[in-house]
């Protein structure tokens, strides 16, 4: 990427400077993830604190940091400059990973000098609009960008949660209204499975905090308005989305009459989108837009922590072709489209695993007749798939008639190659493939039939296999005229290469050519080895050489080129009426156009799965879906799909086998890296593939479809947010006591590793039993604490198994096999040796834990009963105390303590010793 030097770019004299420097003051205050760029035309540059950063993000270095401080001012600015490459590689960083916001301004003076700055383009992740032909015009689309707007109104002791999504890029607008709980439960769950990448809600009201900091923990930009912004009369909002929907044939078009628009505390949020993306101000969105309601019961309920347990998703602004996206998350794992709009779905499709059994059914049927059929998914995927263009970012480009010729004619390739696929798919002869694809997708490319004649009668297809995309000559007697005069320039063309071949010795057609490309024009090319002839020839000029050979002029083709280039650019001024009034035409096409790039997407999404399930290490199996009153989770010799992809990894399979009457808590202990983490993520990663359609990493799968999946895995800081690792399991393991019932799957690994062993063992012990006991949930449940295990001899669904291990006095062997039955010890100071600790810390370790041992073995053989039962009953008080009832827990510990104080256990007398002063 070619870097520009800020010295030679940003030339201002000292009195520019000064008048920059001025209007730079007047600049209101940003937040430090807002980025200001100043467009000079050729260049862009960045000031004050901005300049730093931009300068790390481009060149890695502050060095190419500029001051600007004119010599008569005692003030300085910081600058960088960058190029339009930079700017717009920086650009996509910024608002497509980094999540920040973009301003640029524009100097609307007669000269680049001036000083007349205005605010011209504004970015944010949920609104891209005023940049989408920067972004995307030569990058796919592979992410959305819903845009969130959240309104509350209270109705009672009720809280009434309004939430309006706004997808510029399918052009769809859902509003959705539910009451919620303190924590937004479901409001979050519609985070997770939306991901929207921007939330508006207003400004200064505290009843947004905890909304706010929800929204934040789940990567979410917030934005806000002032509250007058959310209370816009119904009205308003009606006669936007009149103008905006996009009513069927007979529909009264009125938005007054759907029953989307009875959810008024949604509908507020709605307007605040609309007004925010400036929807209406834009012509080419009238009568474009679908209105939704949103339903949560669709969907598998996931919980942010689960997503992030799960590793379902990749570290933002990962390429997509390394090797790190496909081995590191469950999406690269699945993610084999080939079209933008499939990776698009399959990021969706992961976020919204299904709960309708049929559903699920009828995509496994599909997956299953593509991993049978592989010539079919071969030819799908390495031939037809790939060469089909992001129908999305076409269509966009109709509608604010931007379209060129060239995007017509991809449009146009679309429908030529649909048939083909057509043909394959019928070849299979599947019912749910004919039901939900073929059908579907051969009606779509009936609907686009007048599409495809018309490009035929006004492209020039003979001229786009040159590379030019132009009306036929016969539309236009003017273009007719131009025509007839770029083919008489083109026959002397041919005479030249005669003449030239004929001087130079060489055969017309073979050994030189006459070529054309868009940067050089027509030109001669001979090959490599040829290039001698023409080296020293005055005659000649070479325009450049390459693999295929050496480029070259003369003065005469020189001549004809330019005369060419002339006829040329007539002949498109000429044809622009009729270009768009092409344009005008395509644009009555959309709709069959945006089914069809959905269906391609879908299509794309199962050739995917077909795909991953077949080049896996060992082939994936169809799961058997149960309904969620059979209460059976059983899968055989599982595997982790992302661990499995990973090189010199050998992949020990593990079962599980919950059913709602026998087993439905797994209590596992084991040694530190002994598999415990990877063993409960497998099973909520296979739980999660069978949802969304896909086959999974076992022998045999058996699966009910579950209504959550909740997770609690890892014990990271969250210093960001200001949260600490107890605070963030007590947050995270609070949201899943709140929504697990007993046909959910959770997964929780090392609970209570925060705090106190005490209090850790405790409140770990609790909340198994809780959920063991009241929530009747199918839960894996990862601890060191040995004690918990004990539960499976009280409680009949609950089981105690180990991840298996092998130590002496000098060998320590992981085995990654689960075996019924508790593991005593961690193995934590073998680990450390593993870990190749400094040998005087192992041996101090070592002596310390069998101190620890012998006062353990001491306690038992002086039967300390006592002892034992206050502790059994501490932790029970505990397990039984009201969470949010805060006089309940005061009088819970006070009675624990009195009842270390009364017993005479000598062991709380060594321990406590200040207890009983």
């Amino acid at each position: 990427m070619a870097n520009l030097k800020p010295l030679q770019c940003l030339n201002l004299d000292a009195n520019q400077q000064k008048k920059f420097m001025k209007f730079f003051k007047t600049l209101p205050d940003k937040p430090t993830t807002t980025v200001r760029f100043f467009d000079r035309s050729d260049y862009y540059s960045s000031h004050g604190s901005d300049a730093e950063f931009v300068a790390k993000c481009v060149f890695k270095s502050t060095n190419v940091v500029k001051i600007m401080a004119p010599a008569d001012l005692e003030e300085e600015l910081p600058y960088v400059v960058l190029s339009k490459n930079n700017f717009e590689a920086l650009l996509r960083d910024l608002l497509l990973v980094r999540n920040y916001r973009v301003e640029v301004y524009t100097n609307k003076g007669p000269l680049k000098t001036s000083n007349d700055w205005i605010l011209e383009f504004k970015g944010s992740p949920g609104n891209l609009t005023q940049f989408e032909d920067v972004l995307f015009s030569n990058n796919d689309m592979v992410a959305g960008s819903a845009l969130f707007a959240v309104h509350l109104k209270q109705n009672g002791k009720q809280k009434v949660v309004g939430v309006a999504c706004v997808e510029t890029n399918e052009r769809i607008l859902s509003v959705s209204e539910f009451t919620d709980d303190d924590f937004y439960s479901e409001l979050e769950a519609l985070v997770v499975i939306l991901g929207p990448k921007e939330c508006i809600i207003p400004t200064k009201d505290p009843e947004y905090a905890r909304i706010e900091t929800m929204l934040k923990r789940n990567n979410v930009v917030v934005t806000t308005k002032k509250k007058p912004e959310f209370s816009l009369e119904k009205n308003c909002v009606i006669q936007d989305l009149n103008k905006l929907l996009r009513f069927s044939k007979g529909q009264k078009e009125s938005a007054n009459t759907m029953p989307e628009t009875s959810n008024t505390t949604a509908l507020a949020a709605l307007g605040v989108s609309i007004r925010y993306l400036d929807l209406v101000n834009e012509s080419s969105n009238h009568g474009q837009y679908q209105l939704k309601l949103l339903n949560l019961n669709r969907f598998v309920h996931l919980d942010a922590a689960a997503v992030h347990a799960l590793n379902l998703f990749p570290k933002p602004g990962t390429n997509m072709n390394a090797a790190a996206y496909k081995g590191h998350s469950v999406l690269g794992v699945l993610d084999r489209c080939r079209t933008p709009q499939g990776h698009r779905l399959v990021a969706q499709w992961l976020k919204q695993p299904l709960r309708n059994y049929d559903i699920i059914k009828d995509r496994h049927d599909i997956v299953e007749c593509l991993v049978d059929c592989a010539s079919v998914r071969s030819e799908m995927h390495d031939l037809h798939l790939k060469r089909l263009p992001d129908i999305l970012i076409l269509v966009k480009k109709l509608l604010k008639k931007k379209a060129s010729l060239q995007d017509i004619f991809r449009l146009y390739q679309v429908v030529l190659r649909i048939p083909k696929i057509l043909h394959l798919l019928k070849s299979l002869e599947n019912t749910a493939i004919k039901s939900i694809i073929y059908h579907p997708m051969k009606d779509t490319l009936g609907d686009l039939k007048l599409f495809k004649d018309m490009v035929e009668q006004v492209l020039d297809l003979e001229a786009v296999e040159r590379g030019e995309y132009l009306v036929k000559h016969t539309f236009d007697d003017q273009l007719k005229e131009h025509k007839e005069k770029m083919d008489e320039i083109q026959q002397n063309m041919k005479r030249l290469l005669s003449k030239v071949a004929r001087e130079l010795g060489l055969n017309e057609g073979s050994s030189i050519k006459l070529e054309y490309v868009s940067h050089h024009g027509f030109h001669f090319r001979i090959s490599l080895k040829d290039e001698t002839i023409i080296r020293k020839n005055s005659n000649y000029q070479v325009l450049d050489a390459i693999k295929g050979g050496v480029r070259f002029s003369n003065e005469k083709l020189a001549d004809y080129n330019a005369d060419f280039t002339t006829s040329k650019e007539a002949y498109e001024e000429q044809q622009k009426s009729i270009v768009d009034e092409v344009v005008r035409i395509a644009i009555g096409y959309v709709e069959p156009w945006t089914v069809l790039n959905n269906q391609i997407a879908q299509l794309d999404c199962f050739v995917s799965f077909a795909v991953a399930a077949t080049s896996a290490p060992e082939p994936y199996v169809r799961p058997k879906m149960l309904l969620e009153s059979e209460g059976v989770l059983k899968l055989t010799q599982l595997r982790h799909p992302c661990l499995e992809l990973q090189e010199d990894v050998n992949f020990i399979a593990n079962d599980v086998d919950f059913h709602k009457d026998h087993t439905t808590m797994y209590i596992i202990t084991g040694p530190n890296m002994g598999g415990k983490s990877t063993y409960i993520r497998s099973v909520g990663v296979a739980v999660l593939m069978a949802h969304v359609g896909s086959f999974v990493p076992c022998e045999e799968a058996n699966i009910v479809i579950v209504d959550s999946i909740l997770g609690r895995v890892g014990a990271n800081d969250n210093l960001s947010k200001g949260l600490s690792t107890f605070m963030v399991e007590m947050v995270e393991t609070a949201g899943i006591i709140r929504a697990a019932t007993d046909k959910s799957l959770v997964i929780i690994d090392e609970l209570g590793r925060g705090t106190s062993t005490y209090e850790g063992c405790g409140i770990a012990w609790s909340i198994a039993e809780h959920l063991a006991k009241e929530k009747k949930c199918f839960t894996l449940f990862a601890t060191h604490f040995h004690e918990i295990a004990e539960m499976s001899e009280t409680i009949k669904t609950v089981k105690s198994c180990h991840m298996e291990a092998i130590a002496d006095n000098d060998n320590f062997t992981l085995l990654y096999q689960l075996k019924p039955g508790v593991m005593q010890k961690s193995f934590g100071i073998q680990v450390a040796r593993l870990a190749s600790f400094p040998s005087d810390l192992v041996m101090l370790a070592q002596k310390l834990y069998d101190e620890c041992e012998d006062h353990y073995i001491q306690l038992q053989e002086n039967k300390d009963q006592e002892g034992i039962d206050v502790f059994l009953s501490s932790i029970g008080k505990i397990a039984n105390v009201d969470p949010n009832n805060d006089e309940a827990i005061c009088a819970m510990l006070q009675d624990i303590r009195l009842c270390v104080r009364n017993s005479s256990s000598t062991y709380f007398r060594k321990t406590f010793p200040s207890l009983y002063i």
